[in-house]
Parts: C-alpha cells; structure tokens; sequence
C-alpha cells in the first residue's frame, strides 16, 4: 500500500485500541455510549480504508471478485475415492450438493435455519465445555451427513464446503450413535468449491522440511504462559530436524514476519485473539520488538509471500471468521490462504494444552509418510483414545489441499 494509505491504517488502528480500552474502563452510561459510537465510526472508517487498499492492489481485488468453477470443471479436479459435500442454507430449507467425479446429487430438507442455528451454537457451547453432546450431535449428524452417504462405500477422504452457521461447526464429531464422522472418514474443509482449483494448483511433488515452529511467545502477561506449547514445538524436531524453534522472547512478530517465506512447514503455537466486529483485525499474538506491536493481523498476513506447504496455527480459536452475506468466513484461515500457503490446520474453540500437545505430536509423526488429511484424522483418534470427549480431539480443522 502507499504511504497515505499505510498511515491512515495505523492511525485508526491506534484510534480503535484506544476507544475500546476508554469505553470498558468507563462507568458514566452517556460517555461510554458516546465512545461506543466513535469505536463504531472507527471502525466503518477503517473498513473503508481497507477497500481502498484492495481498490488499488489488483492481488488483493482478486478475493473480492473471484472466477467460480464450473460444475464440470470441479468434477475434473476431483480425485478417485474423494467426495465433496456442499452445504446451502435457506430460511426454511437446506440444500446439500454430494458432487462425484461422476455425478452431483441434490439433496434438498425441510428445515427452518434459525431452529438449525441454535442446535449449532447449542452444539459448539456443549463441546467447548465438555458437556454431555450426545443428543445435538446426533440430531445434526441425521440432518448434515445421513443424507448423503448411500453410495459412498468407496469414498476415502471427505471434503466440506459449509455455508453461514456451519463454518463454526466440526463435522468431525458428528455421531450417527455408534460411530463419529472421524472414525469414517479424513476430512478437509474448503471455503468454496473454487479453492480446490487454486490449492491443487499449488500443489508440489515432495515437501519441503524445513520447518518453523514458534510456541508461548513471551506477551508480557504470566496468565497468558503457554507452557505445554513449548513441549509441543520441540516434539516435532523428532520427525524434522530441519527446525528452527522460537519461543519467548525470541518468537517475535518481526522475526516471523522477516523470515516466514523460507519455511515449508509454519507451525505457530501461541493465542489468538479473533475479532468479530472486524475479522481483519483478529491476530495472533507474538512477542513485541521495537515498532511491532506483536499482533501478526489478518490484514498483515495477506501482505506476505509464503510458500508453505502447510501452516498449523496451534491457538486458541485461530479458524474463526465473520460469517459474511457469501459462502466464506474471512479470517486467520483465508489470509494464510491467500499470503500462499496450501492448507491450514487451526482449531475452532479454545483447546486443552495438554490435548494439543499430544495431538500435535501425534500429527507430526504421521505426516512424515502420509497425507495431512490422514494425518490429522490418527492424531484425533489418538487423543480421542484417551479423552473421548470431542472436546478435546475436535477442534481441530485442516482447510485447504487434503495431500
């Protein structure tokens, strides 16, 4: 972006901050009211700066108007044994496309979408505080996934493409009673049917092993230590060796944002913070140096160049987006996705250290020899051995190529 440009958006960056620590901080009802509306001009305003910044960068017009895939095209791009299942909510009806190599079926559901949505957020609350899920889960297994499956004996890895509420929702642990989805099926998530296109494009024969791996970077708050994320990031030196670990101090903001593009495997341990009122604005925190203010942005990361094969964001709600009027959640997952990455692994609610830990371990040791769908799925079953409880094994999602 231009000089003006780059200011303005720090500026109101600064402005935001400042009015939202005012408007908590005060007591008086008629100021905070008044900085409410001042936060929310702020934000309009630096919504508007940021359409300016897309306006005069082709690269960055092209999320805003992107080539759909034909239907034909997209069957071409499927591979044997792959299945896409393709989601569409209406006021009082639920569209699902099952789109085959060989065919796409329509299967159509009476269904009122504000009764589906409070299942779903009944669902997700259950899971995060690891509550009895049985009934939800399989309410939303006989309306999401029973529909669909006669005729997918062969099927070796499954493919979803949600739509509104459903971007918040692990397919994963969805139960028909006896068994969850996982047990079934790898799965992988895309933003649209499009997307496939652009990620089996990227595509390379072999991976590149050179691995960074940040975990607890120092925030300057002790309740904010990660340690079990320390654990983790060096577990993965034993399937690649060719690491380079940063935690503390040294897992800055500057550091990663100088040195990202070298890394075939970006693996990012820390929290993240996710901003619904403006999901540009969502981060992930790592440590401060010098100007940086130790929030890697959405809005920054669409800025990089990366060639990773595949980025883990080991944080607390990092695939989170704001669900817009179309078919996508922009957020930490898209910018990735754009800054050039092929697939994301991030987690859809806040996850229990220990549970990662070995999750993550466990992932990495399958990914040395097999596919990153197949891979997640063992690393969830592992867990799930020993915390059944989708909880703790769920919440982690791959977006992106599947390979």
């Amino acid at each position: 972006m231009d000089r003006r440009l780059y200011d303005r958006y720090h500026a109101l960056k600064e402005r935001i901050e400042t009015l939202k620590q005012q408007t908590i901080q005060n007591t008086d009802a008629e100021e905070r009211k008044r900085q409410e509306a001042l936060l929310k001009k702020a934000i309009s305003d630096l919504e508007t700066v940021m359409i300016e910044i897309q306006a005069s960068n082709p690269r960055l017009s092209s999320l805003v108007a992107v080539e759909p895939l034909r239907a034909t095209e997209l069957q071409q791009m499927i591979e044997p044994g792959v299945a896409l299942i393709s989601y569409y909510m209406l006021e009082n009806e639920l569209f699902c496309w099952r789109i085959l190599p060989q065919e796409i079926r329509l299967f159509r559901q009476k269904i009122n979408r504000k009764n589906l949505e409070e299942t779903l957020l009944d669902f997700r609350r259950r899971i995060q505080n690891l509550e009895p899920f049985e009934k939800p889960s399989h309410e939303l297994y006989d309306i999401l996934i029973k529909p669909v499956l006669s005729g997918m004996d062969n099927i070796k890895r499954l493919g979803i493409i949600p739509h509104g509420h459903l971007h918040y929702l692990s397919f994963a642990t969805l139960s028909d009673g006896t068994d969850f989805l996982i047990d079934r099926f790898p799965i992988f998530y895309l933003p649209s049917a499009s997307v496939l296109k652009y990620t089996k494009e990227k595509r390379i024969s072999g991976k590149n092993l050179d691995v960074l791996a940040i975990g607890n970077p120092d925030l300057g708050n002790l309740n904010l230590d990660l340690p079990f994320s320390e654990h983790e990031v060096h577990s993965i030196q034993w399937n690649f060796p060719k690491i380079t670990i940063l935690t503390k101090e040294r897992a800055t903001e500057k550091w990663v944002v100088d040195n990202i593009d070298r890394f075939g495997i970006i693996h990012l341990a820390s929290h993240g913070e996710f901003d619904p009122v403006n999901p540009l604005l969502s981060a992930i925190k790592l440590a401060k140096e010098g100007e940086t203010d130790g929030n890697l942005e959405a809005a920054e990361i669409f800025g990089l160049k990366l060639s990773a094969d595949l980025v883990v964001l080991s944080a607390c709600q990092t695939g989170l987006g704001k669900i817009t009027a179309g078919d996508d959640v922009i957020g930490l997952n898209r910018a990735f996705l754009y800054a050039g990455t092929h697939a994301i692994i991030s987690s859809l609610w806040r996850v229990s250290d220990i549970s990662t830990a070995m999750m993550i371990k466990t992932f990495y040791r399958e990914y040395v020899d097999k596919n990153k769908a197949e891979s997640l799925r063992l690393a969830a079953l592992h867990v799930k051995n020993r915390y059944p409880h989708p909880g703790y094994w769920g919440a982690f999602t791959l977006v992106g190529d599947y390979e």
